[in-house]
């Protein structure tokens, strides 16, 4: 049973990522900066019959996106600051010929 389940687990994460398609061009639907911050993340530890939740901080840095939509659909993408000003909602963008784009 176990198996069976493993191999369908396996099956619908390879029919999500063959399904997914990247948007790699279109329109600048929207922009989006996220200043440095951090997040409080609790870590669960099981240790002799017990648990211990232990406080985490993660750090984040600044983070720059850009809403991109075309007739496949629509994606944020991370950006440099410097792409990101670069551009105004409505400008025509493709990250195939990009180097400034973090993804």
């Amino acid at each position: 049973m176990k198996k069976i389940a493993i191999a369908v687990l396996l099956l619908a994460m390879l029919v999500c990522l063959v399904g997914c398609s990247s948007v790699d061009y279109g329109t600048v639907k929207e922009k989006s900066f996220v200043p440095a911050h951090r997040t409080y993340q609790p870590m669960i530890i099981h240790m002799n019959k017990s648990t211990q939740i232990i406080p985490r901080w993660v750090s984040h840095a600044d983070s720059w996106n850009i809403l991109v939509e075309n007739e496949d659909g629509r994606e944020w993408w991370s950006v440099t600051e410097n792409y990101y000003n670069s551009v105004n909602v409505g400008d025509y963008v493709d990250r195939r010929k990009n180097k400034q784009l973090n993804n």
